[in-house]
């Protein structure tokens, strides 16, 4: 009954509530609903909101009226038996994805000009999305004219760092405001058919700077992957990372002026850099670069996404963006090719910093995510890696650790049962 198309009524992920997710750790019931009887008989819709802090919000005060009202129907099942069935599904197929739509809402910088109700297929893109609605509707000369409102279509505009060779040569302070150069001129240069996503990319001058080659990098390091040493890395080099993204973002505002909703955003308001509890220090003087931001603007409203890019991490002699190695060596299998791949940079002294991802325990892979993602403002497409034999326990434990420290989404589950084609426009 729903004539307002949701993009998460097109992907293979669930929608995850921190409402939900507290009833999975306390063993409690859930309720499912039918969306169009609440939107009759108590004039909202669920999906409108979530819940401003971690412990309630709009959303559980209406997911609690609509459990209490006697004129809705509903289905009770246990919160844990439905992440039973996500998990055995993940097993044999990869999917469904995890979006923590709370996590996501919350961690929005531009929440005054919309709500952010899911992601794309690589789960990496997190911006504001509304529907395009028929506003008015007549007949003229014998045609029948339609008006509509145009929505939020989102788009992606995306750019990826070569961590290893970024980093290592020291780079990152030049290369970054290119990058965030080119990929705002790209929002310029481009023609889009679909005229709501081109409104959406003037509007919002959405990019996605991100990165590839993490297990390259940590190799070269010298830094063990299952490491609090790798978990504070991350930390540092993402802060920085976001620190340059920034700042490049506000220097092109200053020079061609802000995007047009900018005004009560958390750019504008501090509230981004408050909530993220940063701190200035003598290589990032924060405090100076919030008085640039309220005084100069932001030219994009979103700046950074980290997207699986596994062709393009090939092609650049790198590993594929913040995920664990394969193998040492395996073959890069596409629809008409077959590429053997070595493990960059193997050496005496790296190969015992390469561990494949499936014997990698993924308790350290989440706690880097992270501490990565409290700095990526947009989200990260990652990956969990697991044996076919891994346990029921087990899986629900990484799933919950994902969610508790505050992670944004997990894109596939790969098992050791399946296959699973990479999204070939992300990746390559």
């Amino acid at each position: 009954g729903d004539e307002r198309l949701r993009t998460h009524d097109l992907f293979t992920g669930v929608n995850l509530p921190d409402r939900f997710m507290r009833a999975v750790e306390a063993r409690e019931d859930w309720h499912l609903f039918d969306p169009h009887e609440i939107r009759t008989i108590m004039g909202f819709s669920l999906e409108d909101y979530f819940d401003e802090t971690e412990q309630g919000g709009s959303f559980t005060e209406r997911y609690e009226a609509c459990v209490n009202e006697p004129r809705l129907s509903k289905k009770t099942v246990p919160a844990i038996d439905l992440v039973k069935r996500y998990m055995r599904s993940q097993l044999e197929t990869g999917t469904p994805y995890m979006f923590f739509r709370d996590a996501v809402n919350r961690a929005n910088p531009n929440k005054h000009a919309g709500m952010i109700y899911s992601s794309n297929l690589c789960s990496e893109i997190m911006q504001n999305m509304s529907p395009t609605t028929v506003t008015e509707e007549y007949t003229e000369d014998g045609k029948i004219i339609v008006t509509k409102t145009p929505g939020d279509f989102v788009v992606c505009n995306l750019s990826s760092i070569a961590l290893a060779r970024a980093v290592r040569s020291d780079v990152l302070e030049r290369l970054i405001p290119i990058q965030m150069r080119m990929l705002d001129n790209v929002i310029d240069l481009n023609t889009i058919d679909v005229p709501q996503a081109q409104l959406t990319n003037q509007k919002y001058r959405a990019v996605g700077l991100g990165t590839f080659g993490w297990h390259h990098l940590l190799a070269l390091e010298g830094i063990r992957w299952e490491s609090v040493e790798a978990v504070q890395y991350a930390d540092r080099l993402y802060e920085k990372i976001a620190y340059l993204t920034i700042d490049a973002s506000m220097q092109l505002a200053k020079e061609k002026g802000a995007y047009r909703l900018f005004e009560g955003s958390e750019w504008q308001t501090g509230e981004y850099i408050k909530r993220r509890h940063y701190k200035t220090t003598d290589e990032l003087d924060w405090d100076r670069l919030q008085a640039d931001i309220t005084e100069h603007g932001m030219r994009n409203a979103y700046l950074m996404a980290v997207a699986p890019n596994s062709s393009t991490a090939i092609i650049a002699g790198s590993t594929a963006s913040i995920d664990p190695i394969y193998k040492k060596v395996y073959s890069e299998e596409k629809k008409n090719y077959k590429i053997p791949v070595t493990v960059p940079d193997l050496t005496p002294e790296t190969n015992w910093f390469y561990k494949s991802a499936f014997e990698i325990d993924q308790l350290w892979s989440i706690r880097q995510n992270a501490s990565r993602q409290r700095h990526i403002d947009q989200a990260i497409s990652f990956n969990l890696y697991v044996k076919n034999n891994v346990k029921a326990k087990e899986l629900l434990e990484m799933h919950m650790e994902a969610w508790q420290l505050g992670m944004k989404t997990i894109y596939y589950t790969r098992s050791t049962t399946v296959e699973i084609d990479e999204c070939e426009s992300c990746s390559s």
